[in-house]
């Protein structure tokens, strides 16, 4: 029997979660990852490259390359706690959101998991990159009223741990262990032993 086509048509459960140590050679830890905002869009774009080698006359070798994981996602808006923890910024005693300059902005990892055309979900984790602070979009009220959404972009790098930089798992694959899915967005998921390819 034919596998059913695993297409994304959705986006939900966006979640962040807060680096707190990732030394070289050593164990990357995360905060208790939270929730970041209701997510409307997404596209990650790899911005790989490929050089091919010429000899006697044609391409002989093709070298590959990874490069930044960049990240434009749609959003439906972010609450003033979670822009203080994802921006390095502050909230006063009286409740108001200060917005300083990015010294303080901490790396995160960014997770959420996506619905499939087989009836699954595809879940994804980014290991450590930064947000920029979003763009802000007003419009007066006229006859009907245009909801904005917010706007988000991030970049992503690899970790110094272990020079990983995204994980992704299907919920319908035969391999995966229930207890992977059940506990994805409890903590930030970190890679088993590999299994050799076949």
């Amino acid at each position: 029997m034919e596998k059913a086509k695993k297409m994304p048509i959705g986006m939900k459960d966006l979640f962040y979660a807060t680096l707190l140590e990732d030394p070289k050679g050593g164990l990357t830890t995360y905060a208790t990852p939270k929730s970041l905002a209701g997510a409307v869009t997404g596209n990650l774009n790899p911005n790989g490259s490929m050089t091919p080698f010429f000899s006697d006359d044609g391409p002989t070798v093709v070298v590959t390359s990874q490069g930044l994981l960049e990240l434009e996602l749609g959003i439906d808006a972010l609450e003033k706690e979670v822009a203080a923890e994802i921006f390095g910024w502050r909230i006063d005693a009286n409740g108001v959101l200060i917005e300083g300059d990015s010294a303080n902005q901490p790396y995160i990892a960014l997770g959420w998991r996506s619905e499939t055309t087989d009836g699954g979900y595809k879940y994804v984790w980014l290991y450590k990159g930064k947000i920029q602070p979003p763009s802000e979009e007003y419009q007066t009220k006229g006859e009907s009223v245009e909801i904005k959404s917010g706007s988000l972009n991030a970049s992503f790098i690899k970790r110094d741990s272990d020079g990983e930089k995204k994980v992704s798992v299907h919920s319908n694959d035969e391999d995966v262990k229930p207890t992977v899915l059940v506990d994805w967005f409890k903590k930030v998921y970190e890679p088993d032993q590999d299994i050799p390819a076949a």
